[in-house]
């Protein structure tokens, strides 16, 4: 999977939060707008690749079912490899 660069990036790569698509906002409850608007700008880790590798999964409480992102390549940029055994 590629970031808006075209960077490659994996699960546990950190990258920026670019764009929160509207679709997304307008369905946030008023529980959730806060936290996840507050992404935007921020930088998180790749918890998940979902749909088909077609997306990256990430979140403000890890590994919570609700209270992320999945954002595709144009909504995020890759800050930092994550360190990978060899």
């Amino acid at each position: 999977m590629q970031d808006i660069d075209g960077n490659q990036v994996d699960i546990g790569d950190t990258v920026k939060v670019l764009v929160i698509r509207e679709n997304i906002r307008r369905i946030l409850s008023e529980e959730e707008r806060e936290p996840t608007m507050e992404m935007l700008g921020n930088d998180f880790e790749i918890e998940d690749l979902v749909n088909d590798n077609t997306q990256i999964s990430v979140s403000y409480q890890h590994g919570c079912l609700w209270g992320g992102l999945y954002l595709f390549p144009h909504e995020f940029r890759l800050i930092k490899k994550a360190k990978r055994n060899k």
